[in-house]
C-alpha cells in the first residue's frame, strides 16, 4: 500500500542550506561562547586573584590522578595526559565537560532501570535458555535440554557457554534458540527483505539508525511506513542527531509525526555545553511484531544500498532473525526508546503470540541480541569479541571499516597468529575517512610481522562489522573496531553459536579476500620514515577522534 503522506521539500536549496548551516553556525557560535566565556574566567581570575589559577592547576592534578587511577584503556589515559600537562590550567575542566566515557549520571540509571524491565519481560519468552557447560564434541541436536520452574536448560560445550554466560551477567541478553537466521552479504538484498517484512507487519514496527538521509532508500523507507501506519500500525523510529545532522531529510520529523509515527531523536544537537555529544546511538534495528529483526552495518543512505557510488562499491552485511531470538533485538529496541523518550512501554501488549512465533520458520544453533552503552567502565562489546578470539582454535576473520586497536587488542591479535591460528582481516581499499584510514594503515605493521592476514577491499569500502571463529561462533552487527565503538557509542550485535549462517559468512569472507589486496611485509617496511611519524601522533590522539 503506497503512502498517502507527501514528503516536504524545501522550496529551493537555499532554503536547506540556510536550515542545515544556521543551525550549526547556532549551535557552534553558542558552543564556541561558553568555550570562551570558560578560558576569559579562568584567565582573568587568575589574574586578578591567584587562588583560582591555583585551584585550576589542582582541578587538573586530580582529574590527572582519577584518569591513571581508573579503569580506561591505557591509550585513553595517554591521550588526556598529555594535554592536561601541556595545558593544565584549562584541559583540567576541559576533561570534565568533554572526557567522560560513561554519559550523563541520570541516563546512566535510567538506562539500568528499563535494562532491568527488559530482562524481567524476556524470562517468559518462548525460546529462552538458560545455558550451562556440557561436553565437548556434542552435536547441537543431541545436546541435553530439560526444564525447570523457571527456563529450560540447555547445555553446550564450555566455550560457548562461557561466552553466553559472560552477556548474561551483563545485560538483559539471553541465549534463543529455534531461530532462523539470513545473512545478507550486501546491502541492497538486505534492504529489499526489509521492504517485504514491512509489508506484511501487522501490529507495529520498530526502527533506529545512526544515519538517516535523503534518497532512493529514504523515500522507499518512508512510502512502505506511511502505508503501514495508514493501516493502523503503530511505529517508532529513533535516530542520532549528531550522525544524520547533515544529510537528514527536508522535514523529517513533520512528516513522521503527520503520518501518524512516533519519532524520537537520540543526543539532541543543542547549544549547551554537553558530554552527551561523545556519546553517540550507532545501533542499527529493524524489527517487525516482535518475530522479524534485521540489524547490521546498514543506515538509511543511498550509498548502503550502492543506489549511488560513493568510495567504489560499498560492501555492507546484515542479519535477519526471525522467530523467537527477533524478540530478543525488540527488548533491545525498546529499553533504548524507553529511556530516550521516559516512556514505559508494556512488552506484554507488543509480545506476539506462542502461535505467531510458532508459524516462523524455524533454524538451528542458538543467537543472543546484546547491546554496549557507554554508561558504565566496560566494554561488552570488546569482551563480547575478546572472549570469541581467545578461545579459537583454527581461524579468525574479521571484517571492519576501521582498525584502531588499543594494545590489548593487539596484542591478543598478534599472539593468536604466532601461536598458529590463521588470523585474517579484511578493511576497506577506498576509505571514507582519510585520518582514521592513516591510523588503521599505521596499526598494519605489527599484525603483519607476526603473521596476521592483512586484506584491503580493492573495489571500494568495506562497511560489515563481523566475526568469524572456527566456522562455529559468530558475531555481526555494528560494532567497529575502534575505541569510538568499545567505549563512547551505543551499539548492538547479535552473538551466533551453530547457525547455518556462519558458513554463509565464512564463504562470503572467502569470496572478500580473493576482491582485496593482501598487504606484505615489503608493504609495511616501505613506508616513509615522514608518514610513520605522522601515524605516531594519530595514533597516540585516535582514542579521542
Amino acid at each position: 500500500m503506497g503512502s498517502q503522506v507527501e514528503l516536504s521539500k524545501p522550496h529551493n536549496s537555499l532554503q536547506r542550506f540556510l536550515l542545515v548551516w544556521g543551525r550549526l553556525a547556532i549551535t557552534a557560535a553558542a558552543l564556541l561562547l561558553q568555550i570562551f566565556v570558560f578560558v576569559v574566567i579562568l584567565l582573568a581570575g587568575s589574574s586578578a586573584a591567584p587562588w583560582v589559577g591555583t585551584a585550576s592547576l589542582l582541578l587538573s592534578l586530580g582529574v590527572l590522578a582519577f584518569i591513571l587511577n581508573s579503569r580506561i584503556q591505557i591509550e585513553y589515559k595517554l591521550a588526556w595526559t598529555i594535554p592536561i600537562l601541556l595545558a593544565p590550567l584549562f584541559a583540567g575542566a576541559f576533561y570534565l565537560l568533554f572526557g567522560s566515557r560513561t554519559g550523563g549520571r541520570r541516563q546512566a540509571v535510567r538506562y539500568r532501570e528499563t535494562q532491568q524491565h527488559a530482562a524481567l519481560d524476556q524470562a517468559g519468552a518462548p525460546g529462552v535458555l538458560s545455558i550451562r557447560a556440557g561436553r565437548e564434541g556434542e552435536d547441537l541436536p543431541a545436546l541435553t535440554s530439560v526444564s525447570t520452574d523457571l527456563l529450560p536448560v540447555l547445555s553446550v560445550p564450555a566455550d560457548p557457554a562461557r561466552q553466553i554466560r559472560y552477556l548474561e551477567s551483563s545485560g538483559p541478553f539471553v541465549a534463543y534458540r529455534d531461530t532462523h537466521t539470513t545473512y545478507y552479504p550486501v546491502g541492497e538484498a538486505a534492504f529489499v527483505d526489509m521492504l517485504a517484512a514491512i509489508e506484511d507487519a501487522r501490529r507495529w514496527i520498530a526502527l533506529e539508525y545512526f544515519i538517516v538521509s535523503d534518497g532512493t532508500m529514504w523515500r522507499q523507507l518512508f512510502d512502505a511506513l506511511a502505508g503501514k501506519a495508514a493501516e493502523g500500525v503503530e511505529i517508532w523510529f529513533m535516530y542520532d542527531d549528531l550522525g544524520s545532522f547533515w544529510k537528514l531529510p527536508f522535514g523529517f520529523i513533520r512528516d513522521l509525526t503527520r503520518a501518524g509515527i512516533r519519532v524520537k531523536p537520540v543526543n539532541k544537537l543543542g547549544p549547551g555545553l554537553t558530554l552527551r555529544y561523545n556519546n553517540r546511538d550507532h545501533r542499527k534495528l529493524l524489527v517487525v511484531d516482535g518475530l522479524v529483526g534485521f540489524t547490521g552495518g546498514l543506515n538509511i543512505a543511498d550509498e548502503y544500498i550502492n543506489a549511488i557510488e560513493r568510495f567504489g562499491h560499498w560492501k555492507d552485511t546484515a542479519i535477519r532473525l526471525r522467530g523467537p531470538g527477533a524478540w530478543g533485538m525488540a527488548a533491545l529496541y525498546f529499553t533504548m526508546w524507553n529511556m530516550v523518550s521516559g516512556d514505559q512501554v508494556d512488552y506484554a501488549r507488543l509480545h506476539p503470540s506462542e502461535e505467531e512465533v510458532a508459524a516462523q520458520p524455524t533454524g538451528r544453533g542458538l543467537v543472543v541480541n546484546y547491546d554496549d552503552s557507554p554508561y558504565d567502565d566496560i566494554s561488552i562489546g570488546w569482551a563480547a569479541y575478546r572472549n570469541m578470539m581467545a578461545r579459537a582454535h583454527h581461524h579468525v576473520d574479521i571484517m571492519t571499516p576501521y582498525l584502531v586497536p588499543t594494545s590489548e587488542m593487539t596484542s591478543l591479535l598478534t599472539s593468536l597468529a604466532k601461536s598458529g591460528i590463521r588470523v585474517r582481516i579484511i578493511t576497506p581499499g577506498i576509505p571514507d575517512k582519510a585520518y582514521v584510514f592513516a591510523v588503521t594503515r599505521s596499526n598494519y605493521r605489527p599484525l603483519v610481522e607476526a603473521g596476521v592476514e592483512v586484506y584491503e577491499y580493492s573495489p571500494g569500502f568495506l562497511h560489515a562489522k563481523q566475526v568469524v571463529v572456527d566456522d562455529e561462533v559468530a558475531i555481526l552487527g555494528t560494532i567497529n573496531f575502534d575505541f569510538r565503538s568499545f567505549y563512547l557509542h551505543q551499539e548492538n550485535a547479535v552473538w551466533m553459536y551453530r547457525t547455518p549462517v556462519i558458513a554463509e559468512m565464512a564463504a562470503d569472507f572467502d569470496a572478500t579476500v580473493a576482491q582485496s589486496r593482501r598487504i606484505t611485509l615489503a608493504d609495511v617496511h616501505a613506508t616513509p620514515w615522514w608518514r610513520r611519524a605522522i601515524w605516531t601522533v594519530l595514533r597516540t590522539f585516535s582514542p579521542l577522534m
